[in-house]
């Protein structure tokens, strides 16, 4: 007769765990109380409007900024410049890190040059780039691109030439021996972990290119209040202006975290 082993009895799954763990939006939603309250606390201790402004002058900046219509009209101009920088970032990143991906050559000979550019402060490249392209649109546009371009051209290169061998091997044993489409359906569906990376580091850098190239330039948008308002000393309009970009920052990494989660399900 053969003996039978009980199965090991699992350890009960607390179920009410999960209810008790605080959603993100109300970790997030604390920590931003707390840091207004710091902030009310700190600016009645040093009592100085110049180095920390109240939270109420504060609000009643942004609100006459926004009355006024200055706001909206610099949030606009900055965001099409954000836009039209971005989109041009990972249009050529995309490309260009195919190619070098593709290709031991390219990738090992130019790769240490696009690092040295990642590590270059995008404000040392706004007197070269006013040179080149002038003071419009144009100079604005190329400064945002230069500071988004690097993370998503590296990551797309690093991830198209890393790919897994075996997934290589297993796809052109099943008869996918197609360059284009072992590119799309193996060598970026597993890139895809890397690329979101890039393109998280892409749009943080993009904003900051933005800011730097409308504070250098004096050219409208959010920077250019920033700058302006900074060089009279009004320093509630100024956190005022920054606020803003504040709230884009934290919109551009909600919506890379939805498209993440959207291009993670095609991976699978």
């Amino acid at each position: 007769m053969t003996a039978v082993v009980p199965a090991p009895a699992r350890p009960a799954v607390d179920q009410a765990t999960p209810r008790r763990r605080p959603s993100r939006l109300i970790q997030h939603a604390g920590f931003a109380a707390l840091l207004l309250v710091c902030w009310e606390i700190g600016s009645h201790l040093l009592d100085n409007a110049l180095l920390l402004p109240s939270l109420g002058a504060v609000a009643a900046a942004l609100a006459e900024l926004t009355a006024s219509g200055e706001l909206p009209l610099a949030l606009g101009q900055s965001l099409l410049l954000l836009v039209l920088g971005l989109l041009g970032a990972l249009a050529v990143g995309f490309v260009v890190g195919v190619l070098i991906g593709r290709s031991r050559i390219a990738y090992w000979t130019l790769s240490p040059y696009f690092s040295a550019l990642f590590v270059i402060p995008t404000v040392a490249l706004v007197p070269l780039v006013l040179v080149w392209f002038g003071f419009g649109m144009a100079g604005r546009v190329t400064i945002v691109l230069l500071a988004g371009l690097v993370p998503v051209l590296l990551s797309v290169a690093s991830g198209v030439r890393d790919a897994p061998g075996e997934l290589v091997e297993v796809a052109r044993s099943f008869g996918l021996r197609g360059g284009l489409r072992l590119l799309v359906q193996v060598r970026l569906r597993a890139a895809v972990p890397l690329i979101m990376s890039g393109l998280r580091l892409a749009v943080g850098r993009a904003v900051v290119g933005m800011a730097v190239a409308e504070t250098y330039l004096r050219l409208g948008g959010i920077g250019g209040l920033i700058r302006n308002y900074g060089a009279s000393f009004q320093t509630e309009y100024v956190f005022a202006a920054i606020l803003p970009l504040t709230l884009l920052g934290i919109g551009l990494s909600f919506l890379v975290g939805l498209v993440e989660r959207r291009f993670q399900r095609w991976q699978t």
